[in-house]
């Protein structure tokens, strides 16, 4: 601060305050405290930092009242401080601000952490497009689930109007699993069918008048599809995430850094017929954070977006290649012989995305993990079903 100041909240005799326009009338509730008072603080030239609600400043929380001189009443224990009514800009020069995460067995008003768990039964119908009939995609009971946590800190200088230090610290944890179907009657290429089951805001952050964080939560599940021919294709795919960080500097992404994003994952794929086709199921959990400091001054927002992928392709031939859209891309086998003509690939596709919404994009992990390298799929009868089943 510019000037000496005095938070009266810290102080618990204090039984009203009572704000005008040109005073603070300051009453205590002990003799003691009133004449420590009387000792301490200056006589002109400081700053009063108000809590009470009354009529000091209910909107932002705390009031700052410039004191010019005070005067004491001995018989009333109250101190009364002719003041201007002041704002943390024109009084500080620098100020620093930490938020952090808050501890396992203590609740905070300003905490910023969330658990969530979703439940989605029935059968989601991904493919509305009047133009495909012949085409289905669908998500048999989708599961989400997941935590967050939200940390950070601000260094703002008036003497340099601008932030020296500025950044986030994000805890995620994920769980997701979905079984996905597709049915095709015809040739279809590259479509990607999403659905969001969920958008989570969590409990903002606020320091009223001064500070305010408003993190979000957004899940989106989906599948990219191309196919040449008829077939039926299930995909199921599930994907965990117990501990992944990300600390996002907003000044300079060279600072923005992760660690922790181990997934575990599972997965099967069946396929009814010898086609060309690729059916990639996917789940993408995005983390926002809205900054906002000082009513505007700055006015940013953050976050990091996870996205496991599962790919699968089916070729009848050495020529199908598929890139999906985190550009991951699966040639067809030119090693193998097969004695039928069909081959199969899949790979477990996990990218971690960092970004400040008005100054970059950075990709700050990926896990690209061959889960079946290309190779020839074999084919045989499945009897009971009296349809014909691949296994690779």
């Amino acid at each position: 601060m510019k000037l000496p100041s005095v938070l009266l909240e810290d102080i618990d005799s204090i039984s009203s305050v009572d704000c005008s326009a040109d005073s603070v009338a300051v009453k205590f509730g002990n003799q003691a405290d009133f004449e420590e008072s009387l000792a301490d603080w200056p006589s002109s030239n400081f700053i009063l930092f108000t809590s009470h609600l009354g009529d000091c400043d209910t909107d932002n929380e705390r009031g700052l009242y410039v004191v010019s001189s005070v005067a004491f009443d001995n018989a009333t224990f109250t101190v009364t401080a002719s003041s201007k009514k002041s704002t943390f800009d024109e009084q500080t020069d620098e100020m620093t601000i930490e938020y952090t995460k808050p501890a396992d067995t203590a609740v905070s008003k300003r905490e910023i952490t969330q658990t969530w768990f979703g439940d989605f039964p029935g059968n989601l119908i991904l493919n509305d497009d009047p133009l495909k009939k012949s085409l289905s995609v669908s998500v048999n009971e989708p599961k989400l689930g997941g935590n967050i946590a939200v940390s950070g800190h601000l260094h703002f200088s008036w003497l340099k109007l601008k932030a020296t230090s500025f950044y986030v610290d994000v805890d995620l944890g994920l769980s997701a699993s979905a079984n996905v179907k597709v049915s095709a009657g015809l040739s279809y290429d590259n479509d990607v069918y999403t659905f969001s089951p969920a958008s989570i805001t969590v409990s903002a952050f606020s320091i009223p008048g001064i500070l305010d964080v408003g993190p979000a939560l957004a899940f989106t599940m989906g599948v990219e599809v191309a196919a040449s021919g008829t077939v039926e294709i299930s995909a199921d795919l599930s994907a965990t995430i117990s501990n992944g960080k990300a600390h996002i500097d907003f000044l300079d992404s060279k600072n923005t850094v992760t660690s922790g994003w181990d997934p575990v994952y599972t997965h099967a794929v069946n396929v009814s017929a010898a086609v060309e086709a690729q059916v990639n199921p996917f789940v993408e959990l995005t983390a926002e954070m809205a900054v906002s400091f000082l009513g505007g001054l700055l006015d940013l927002s953050s976050g990091v977006r996870a996205r496991p992928t599962l790919i699968n392709v089916f070729s009848l031939n050495a020529q199908f290649n598929i890139d999906n859209a985190n550009n991951v891309t699966i040639p067809a086998s030119t090693d193998e012989n097969c004695v039928n003509g069909v081959w199969f690939s899949n790979a477990f596709d996990f990218i971690v995305t960092a970004f400040v919404t008005q100054f970059y994009e950075i990709e700050v992990y990926r896990l690209d993990v061959p889960i079946y390298k290309s190779g020839c799929w074999t084919w045989a009868p499945d009897v009971i079903a009296g349809t014909a089943k691949a296994t690779a």
